[in-house]
């Protein structure tokens, strides 16, 4: 006998015995044959769904149930029951808003306030059950036991629970009740942990209810084969309409007030729905629709059509094919210094989110002190001089700060101390390098980060000066801003 009372069409069970023994031929290749459970592509009889997911009423919108409808093809995208559609009719039993079931049942509570089941899950058991979602011609028998409920193997279907939207509700009621049942109220049966054995077409199939989902599924439908192995499969195919995997983005960004960066990512649609630039967006999350600090412009187009949302580049994008996101974000005037995560993901507006993948940007970040370091490169060699002779000094550095340096800004300065006046004569046979007696100009007009700059410059011994070794030291210096690295530059000058 079948729980809850289910019935499946005869022509129906032939189909499914099919499909099964397509899979188990799959199985044999792959596994071997002592396998302790039917395996297929990730099937696993002891948890079929996880529950979070089962219970998830907000994974589809009305117009997300609708579009998939209108997908599929079937009859049911432009049917109507007591002047609801379809869609109308699964989006409110998903909701748990029904007249008809009860609302508290053995000390469990089923309403509007803890909804039933996923719409992918009703979608799912009404193609298992009577093929519904893809049936092209109305067919009223087949409606009336949309959902197999009340509809024993051994009998027909019991009339208070005939038509579509009885069917639509007291299906999703009894699963998501089921559901609860599995676990900490005290009955015997269908609980979490609990061994099953079940007889079907071909042999006793052996597994354990690995969650609430897996129990509330076997409760409503006894059978691994060839039951909820249809189910495994179908809610796979179903709930990755839109889908999508993670392809690359560009890197995270150190930026100070008033900067601006342009942020890309790529998705692969991996789904079975076409993207549509006027569906699919990239959206802010964590949490989701999260108004970001930082201001949704840049130095191009911003890419944002509101402030939670990112436009996708491509007009559209079909299964398989990449999309690309492309933004702005500048870093407004009085946000603190810090690492701030900006976390995205896909959606399909008025119809689902995709997967959450974790994708971020961290966002360094810094004042305008901070933008300013450098490297060693390389310098002139060590001189002996005599009095009355110049040397010419030259330094290259590397730009590894996150800001272009100014010839008007960076200089090399005197140290050690800081801001000195050499006893040293700061001119020579050719232009001196120096724009004061402690500063010494850079040689390019400008120097990006990444790239290397040169500072050159003359000295010459004055005239009575000691014989001795003198230790010149020099130290980058960004003017009015900061005094970058301490890398105790110098050069010895002997005097003989």
């Amino acid at each position: 006998m079948k729980k809850e009372g289910q019935i499946k069409q005869f022509v129906k069970k032939i189909l499914f015995y099919a499909l099964a023994a397509i899979i188990l031929a799959a199985i044999f290749v792959v596994q071997p044959p002592t396998a302790p459970k039917a395996q297929a592509g990730g099937f696993d009889s002891s948890n079929l769904i996880d529950d979070a997911v089962f219970i998830n009423r907000d994974s589809l919108t009305l117009q997300g149930i609708q579009d998939f409808l209108s997908q599929k093809g079937g009859f049911l995208a432009s049917y109507s029951e007591g002047g609801r559609s379809a869609a109308q009719i699964i989006f409110d039993a998903a909701a748990g808003r029904s007249s008809e079931t009860p609302t508290s049942l053995n000390g469990i509570t089923v309403n509007s306030a803890t909804g039933t089941v996923n719409p992918y899950v009703i979608l799912t058991t009404l193609q298992k059950e009577q093929s519904l979602i893809t049936m092209t011609s109305r067919n009223d028998d087949v409606l009336r036991k949309a959902m197999g409920y009340g509809c024993p193997d051994s009998g027909s279907c019991n009339p208070s629970y005939a038509g579509f939207t009885r069917q639509v509700e007291w299906g999703a009621w009894q699963l998501r009740y089921n559901y609860e049942r599995a676990q900490g109220y005290g009955f015997g049966d269908y609980q979490v942990g609990q061994g099953f054995c079940f007889s079907d077409w071909n042999g006793t199939n052996c597994g354990t209810f690995g969650n609430r989902a897996t129990s509330a599924l076997y409760r409503y439908t006894p059978h691994v084969y060839n039951g909820n192995i249809n189910f495994w499969s179908l809610f796979n195919q179903y709930s990755k309409s839109y889908s999508a995997s993670y392809a690359d983005q560009n890197g995270y960004p150190t930026l100070m007030a008033g900067q601006s960066y342009n942020f890309v990512l790529s998705l692969r649609n991996s789904g079975t729905m076409t993207w549509d630039k006027n569906t699919v967006r990239l959206g802010t999350d964590r949490s989701r629709d999260r108004v970001s600090a930082f201001v949704r412009e840049g130095d191009g187009p911003s890419g944002w059509m509101s402030p939670q949302r990112v436009v996708m580049q491509q007009a559209s994008v079909a299964p398989g094919e990449t999309a690309t996101f492309s933004f702005w974000m500048q870093v407004p005037s009085n946000l603190p210094a810090g690492t701030y995560r900006e976390y995205f993901r896909p959606v399909a507006d008025n119809i689902m989110w995709m997967e959450d993948m974790g994708i971020f940007w961290d966002v360094k970040v810094i004042t305008l002190p901070d933008a300013y370091h450098y490297a060693y490169i390389g310098q002139s060699g060590y001189p002996t001089l005599s009095a009355g002779q110049s040397n010419n000094f030259t330094l290259t550095v590397k730009n590894t700060g996150s800001i272009t340096w100014q010839q008007s800004i960076v200089h090399l300065g005197t140290d050690r101390p800081k801001n000195r006046i050499s006893d040293l004569i700061r001119e020579g046979d050719g232009p001196s390098g120096w724009i004061s007696p402690d500063r010494i100009k850079m040689q390019q007009g400008s120097v990006a980060p990444g790239e290397t700059a040169t500072f050159s410059f003359w000295m010459k011994i004055p005239a009575g000066q000691p014989v001795n070794t003198y230790s010149e030291y020099f130290r980058v210096v960004a003017d009015g801003i900061t005094w970058l690295e301490d890398y105790g530059i110098y050069w010895n000058v002997a005097v003989r």
